[in-house]
């Protein structure tokens, strides 16, 4: 039977899991890995395994991970723990809710995480373990960054590129063909109508540097 590692066991973290089960197969178990309960405490009808520093010491054999950790105050370090868990030999889970729309001409990196109600569409690109939430619309030929969080009712539009381990709030717009910096946080609400150049803090209508 494969087993199945969720980092983590609350808010979004808890979210995935339960995303995980809407499309499981019935022949995987899950486990959780948490920093703030005891092996073998059962939550949610799913044993706990260990902390998020087990991850290097358990049988990776037939095993996957899924990993959604991060906030606009972490989002650029939440690499760490997945690559980790990809270097003791597990396998990344890309979860995919039924619900959601993806073009045919579009690509969806491993571990990434995309909720119901979201549309991807053409030829638009989002990268490695990044999580899109509900009802955010991704406009053609827009590349996503490695690590990055877009949050509920976001819209992307047509063009646009952003980099790694970037940070949208809910309902944050971007217009076309504007290039975002890696390592940026963009607040709830903002509109962005140009190119974001330097790492940081953004928030407004138009977006503005904060720091």
């Amino acid at each position: 039977m494969r087993k199945i590692y969720c980092f983590g066991t609350s808010g979004g973290c808890l979210a995935a899991f339960y995303l995980h089960n809407e499309v499981a197969d019935s022949r995987e178990k899950i486990f959780f890995l948490s920093d703030d309960h005891a092996i073998g405490d059962l939550l949610y009808g799913c044993e706990v395994a260990g902390s998020f520093q087990s991850i290097s010491t358990l049988d990776a054999s037939d095993c996957e991970f899924i990993y959604q950790c991060g906030s606009s105050e972490n989002h650029v370090r939440r690499h760490i723990w997945f690559n980790r868990a990809k270097k003791a030999g597990l396998v990344p889970r890309t979860l995919i809710s039924k619900d959601a729309y993806i073009h045919d001409t579009a690509s969806i990196g491993q571990g990434s995480i995309i909720y119901p109600g979201v549309k991807i569409m053409t030829n638009v690109i989002v990268g490695e373990n990044c999580v899109v939430l509900p009802n955010t619309v991704i406009n053609h030929d827009t590349q996503v960054g490695d690590f990055s969080i877009i949050n509920s009712s976001c819209v992307l539009n047509g063009g646009i590129q952003l980099g790694n381990n970037c940070y949208l709030g809910s309902s944050s717009s971007i217009k076309e063909n504007c290039i975002i910096s890696h390592d940026t946080t963009i607040g709830m609400s903002s509109c962005v109508l140009s190119s974001l150049n330097k790492p940081g803090i953004y928030f407004g209508s138009p977006a503005k540097f904060i720091r």
